[in-house]
């Protein structure tokens, strides 16, 4: 959106520090001040998601390991047991994002990684149906807060044209975690020791390692840029003022205030990325839960069923980073979204339409690479287009704690008595699928004409008898906020 910078705005630009100026001026700077926080900041969010999506998957891989028959369990009961995680998982985002907000990312992301771990490790001992569940449903609690925590996170450190390419770095890790757990599950599942089935030794490796990585994690996180260490006082200054100044030229209000709550609760636009949400995350966790499960209905046995799977993560990881690159340098979100649910879309036709292994296989590299590469364009159009910490945290956790509950539509809906084809499950995403096409076009369009109602506030100079506290608490609603699309 062209800015028209008259009087009223060249007062507020004078207050930016002459730190920032100078740093707008000398690209390299900011780039070396970036590449510093990419640095410390990626790898860490990147093993806490890997781990995380590693532990609430593995019981995928597990059933074709024996879970199933060991704990004497029907089909319905084990698809319950996937579908009571996202109960408490969706339940608890907004208040774990909040507590995030109010007791720094060090101490709530490392506390909630050693809760899940340590009930991931005491899973490996479960005798009964009754006891999964029990597990799985406070796995679920304790999981809830991660990924909100960690998209809220890099909001505080990253601008919004920066955002995608880390956010599909660390969701990349998701994708990664799909290749490393089959290779995990090929390996520990066949571990015969003690009284410990081989699905035991995958619960009990993977929450150990989860354990692990939570000690480090608290030490390794730093909490916002002012308490970076490893940046010096003018790095941080810089970070500071330009995500202040981040789409406006008057910095929004970081303050918490419950109306910054509501705002965020009753904003139009975040129900919209809801829907779309909710129609590509069904996709991307039907991949996550069933792979396993589809690859035995190529013909494949329990440990090669796991092996095979690994390729299509592989590529589908590939894809979320070539895209999220793409996303970013085009600020194109509603696009590459567009791309990868169309790319999704074909795959899971495929699924439906043909009983060819080998064209099968293909469809299934197709629905994961789309669906997976898709992902982070919802979450990053959500945090790009909403104004303020406290109004960002509250809709990202509405977008990934509600719409997360959809992981129960994708537990549900590949059942046991449509294997080996599952064409049910196929045509549910293929609807979905279809529907969030649709939605995100209208999304866009919505986007676009609220972009142009901006412009005639700015033109007409009625943007500029806006005093600069009201502007301030009108976060993205701001007629100098330009919405990405």
């Amino acid at each position: 959106m062209e800015k028209q910078y008259d009087t009223h705005l060249e007062k507020v630009d004078n207050d930016k520090s002459a730190t920032l100026r100078r740093a707008e001026e000398d690209p390299a700077q900011i780039k070396r001040i970036l590449r510093k926080c990419d640095m410390r900041i990626l790898p860490v969010m990147s093993i806490l998601y890997l781990l995380s999506f590693l532990d609430r998957t593995a019981i995928g891989n597990a059933r074709i390991a024996g879970l199933s028959t060991d704990l004497g369990m029907t089909p319905s009961e084990y698809n319950l047991t996937v579908t009571i995680f996202f109960i408490l998982y969706g339940l608890l985002e907004v208040p774990s994002n909040l507590m995030l907000k109010k007791f720094g990312a060090s101490k709530w992301l490392s506390f909630i990684m050693f809760w899940w771990g340590t009930i991931m490790t005491l899973t490996a001992l479960v005798k009964t149906f009754e006891g999964l569940l029990v597990a799985r449903l406070f796995l679920g609690a304790a999981e809830a807060g991660l990924f909100p925590g960690v998209t809220y996170y890099l909001t505080t450190w990253y601008k919004r044209s920066e955002s995608q390419f880390r956010v599909g770095f660390f969701f990349g890790a998701a994708t990664i975690a799909g290749a490393f757990g089959g290779l995990l599950a090929y390996g520990l599942t066949r571990i015969e020791a003690g009284s410990i089935p081989g699905w035991g030794w995958l619960f009990l490796v993977e929450g150990l390692l989860t354990v692990a990585a939570a000690i480090m994690a608290y030490f390794t996180i730093t909490d916002s840029p002012d308490k970076a260490k490893w940046l010096t006082n003018e790095e941080q200054q810089i970070l500071i003022e330009r995500l202040k100044y981040d789409g406006v030229d008057v910095p929004m209000s970081n303050d918490f205030q419950w109306r910054f709550v509501w705002d965020g609760i009753f904003d139009w636009k975040i129900w919209m990325c809801f829907v779309i949400y909710v129609c590509i995350l069904t996709p991307v966790y039907s991949v996550a839960l069933n792979l396993p499960s589809i690859t035995v209905g190529l013909g494949y046995s329990g440990p090669n069923a796991q092996l095979i799977t690994v390729p299509v993560y592989i590529f589908a990881a590939i894809c979320v980073i070539v895209l999220a690159l793409i996303a970013d340098k085009y600020r194109a979100r509603s696009a590459i979204l567009l791309f990868g649910m169309t790319a999704s879309l074909i795959g899971y036709v495929i699924l439906y339409a043909s009983y060819t292994s080998g064209v099968r296989y293909f469809g299934a590299f197709m629905a994961a690479a789309g669906a997976y590469g898709a992902f982070p364009s919802i979450v990053v159009l959500t945090t790009n287009n909403s104004g303020g910490q406290t109004k960002r945290a509250t809709q990202v956790a509405i977008l990934v704690g509600i719409g997360g509950m959809c992981g129960m539509i994708s537990s549900n809906i590949f059942r046991a008595r449509d294997a080996p084809h599952y064409g049910f499950g196929c045509m549910v995403n293929i609807g979905l699928l279809s529907l969030g096409i649709v939605v995100t076009i209208i999304n866009a369009f919505m986007l676009r004409m609220a972009n142009k109602n901006k412009q005639k506030m700015i033109d007409s100079g009625e943007a500029t008898r806006i005093p600069a506290q009201e502007l301030a608490d009108m976060g993205d609603r701001s007629p100098y906020f330009a919405y990405t699309i």
